[in-house]
């Protein structure tokens, strides 16, 4: 089991949704060998996850939310959640901008966990969540504040044309892709077939060409400006 933060004894079951399957089979992985969670539905689509929400006859301790998905928004799985119960709602995701942490809370979300968080850290956030508390990465929290103190300007800024694809090479938009949707870097550079000392120059040369600072701002922008398509398959 992994060495965590001192947690009460628990048998909670877990509702996952979670578009990449990949990615899906991590997590039930992490939480099986973890100790304490169950994991229940799985789903990858807002339309399987709403179905197999209104068949349940006991609803879940947590539920695993991503945003992203390719037939609309993981919040409308988060309303249908509140609507019917009081489960635990943590929202896992890549997007950390204030727009996409303000609307899961409006949803009911208890928590807010960036995809790029420590196994362990994710594993504390549920923790956390189940008790009572409301989680939300410090990344996430970060561009939430930053964005709440900057004064609104009455006139509109005129945003600078940038390149299509902000001059990313072909490897460096797929190392975007990959951490968009939520493989660490080693696991992508294993999937790339590359060295973990590859990825982070990527990874360095991404936040450099799109004037980011992390993760979560350059996939925002990249899904904004239509770089990546989350909803789709991997290129």
């Amino acid at each position: 089991m992994m060495k965590l933060q001192h947690w009460p004894e628990i048998d909670a079951e877990v509702f996952i949704l979670e578009d990449d399957p990949r990615l899906r089979a991590r997590l039930v992985t992490l939480l099986e060998k973890t100790g304490g969670f169950r994991v229940g539905a799985q789903n990858g689509t807002v339309s399987d996850g709403l179905s197999a929400l209104s068949r349940l006859v006991t609803m879940p301790d947590i539920c695993l939310i991503d945003l992203g998905m390719p037939d609309g928004s993981g919040l409308d799985v988060v309303r249908a959640i509140k609507a019917k119960s009081d489960a635990k709602v943590l929202i896992f995701t890549v997007f950390g901008d204030q727009n996409s942490v303000i609307s899961a809370l409006e949803a009911g979300a208890d928590g807010f966990v960036l995809k790029d968080s420590r196994d362990s850290e994710l594993i504390d956030a549920l923790h956390a969540t189940l008790q009572g508390g409301s989680p939300i990465s410090a990344a996430a929290a970060a561009h939430l504040l930053r964005r709440l103190r900057t004064p609104v300007s009455a006139t509109p800024e005129v945003s600078p044309i940038v390149p299509a694809n902000y001059g990313l090479t072909p490897r460096e938009l797929e190392t975007l892709e990959l951490l968009a949707r939520g493989f660490p870097q080693r696991e992508a550079a294993s999937l790339m077939k590359v060295s973990p000392h590859t990825i982070g120059a990527h990874v360095k040369a991404i936040y450099s060409k799109m004037a980011v600072n992390s993760r979560s701002e350059a996939v925002f922008e990249a899904v904004q400006s239509g770089l990546i398509d989350l909803g789709g398959p991997m290129r």
